[in-house]
């Protein structure tokens, strides 16, 4: 009995060597998962998981690849079905060290890389990292395709030119995301500013949320989350009032115009003591009378508060404030509000 002129012994060596090439990659699997797996957990480096995790699955389509290739070789096949396996086998192959090779690099990255950058200080690791990292395995598999289809005879030269006429236009309608992607890095190696700062970028004022390749996003004051171009931002003033050791405070303190000189200068001694005594402020303490007002005799006051947040901040002016006022009103110190004298003439007709 003849099958597509093969016999049937042909046939049945064909599929028990196909069969043995099963079971034996199975058994490979089992050596690998169960016996070479408790022997490397025991080592203290990572590299040879690595390596045993990445080649666990191709080594076991070698094994029934090439024991299905072998069982072929008892029958009698037409010219270009052995030939179409052959070049099968090649893909197969290609394929076969292509996913090992994504596998070996998921590995490093996820064990090595991505740990090593968590320990750092700077943010520049964690953003172009994990980005890198989908970027040569895609590239891993590129490649891999691109060295199957050429092991099988497949002319890949047009098919690269055609990659870079269309890699160039994807280069030039993705302009604007390329900038801003090179902006991204420019401001993490930088770091005008870092998560949580509190920044000023023309008419934005908010906290730092997040710092991305492509995006900086800031939380304003009023909860608004506003999303700035890194290219833009790149290209602003950015003012970092977290970076600040401390806060200025400039205000006008107006006296009346019936206030005597010794108690102007009685007000500025106040002032004075109080800024320079109390324990949140730092110099320079400048009180002056700078001016007459239209309405008051004007005293310019200056100092600085310890940046040890916002609510110190204001807790620090509230108490001065008080405190000046308790004072003057002890001292018998006027201050001015806005007032108008208004003349009346008589007419006498």
């Amino acid at each position: 009995m003849e099958i597509f002129g093969n016999n049937i012994y042909n046939i049945i060596i064909f599929i028990a060597i196909t069969l043995l090439g099963v079971f034996i990659g199975r058994i490979v699997d089992r050596i690998v998962k169960n016996y070479l797996k408790k022997i490397i957990n025991k080592t203290k480096t990572k590299l040879d998981d690595i390596i045993l995790d990445a080649i666990d699955l191709p080594i076991i389509v070698l094994v029934v690849t090439m024991f299905f290739y072998f069982g072929l070789k008892f029958l009698i096949l037409p010219d270009y079905i052995s030939n179409l396996i052959d070049e099968a086998v090649k893909v197969v192959v290609v394929l076969s060290a292509t996913y090992f090779a994504v596998k070996f690099i998921d590995g490093i990255f996820e064990h090595y890389l991505i740990p090593l950058t968590e320990k750092t200080e700077t943010e520049l690791d964690e953003h172009i990292v994990k980005p890198l990292k989908k970027v040569v395995k895609i590239l891993t598999i590129i490649l891999g395709v691109l060295t199957a289809l050429s092991s099988v005879g497949y002319d890949i030269t047009a098919l690269l030119a055609g990659l870079g006429v269309g890699g160039l236009a994807v280069a030039l309608a993705m302009q604007d995301t390329i900038k801003n992607f090179i902006a991204g890095i420019l401001i993490l190696i930088d770091k005008p500013f870092s998560l949580g700062h509190w920044v000023k970028v023309g008419n934005v004022e908010g906290i730092v949320e997040e710092i991305g390749i492509r995006s900086t996003r800031i939380r304003t004051f009023d909860y608004t989350l506003i999303t700035i171009p890194n290219s833009e931002l790149l290209d602003s003033a950015i003012e970092n009032l977290t970076v600040r050791d401390r806060r200025r405070v400039l205000m006008t303190i107006g006296l009346t115009y019936d206030t005597p000189v010794e108690k102007i200068k009685k007000a500025k001694e106040i002032i004075k003591e109080i800024v320079e005594n109390h324990p949140a402020t730092l110099p320079p303490y400048r009180v002056h009378f700078k001016e007459y007002g239209d309405w008051s005799l004007n005293l310019r006051v200056e100092y600085f508060v310890r940046n040890m947040g916002f609510d110190y901040f204001l807790n620090a002016v509230d108490d001065i404030n008080l405190k000046i006022k308790e004072e003057f009103e002890k001292e018998g110190i006027e201050m001015a509000f806005p007032t108008y004298t208004v003349y009346l003439e008589k007419d006498d007709n």
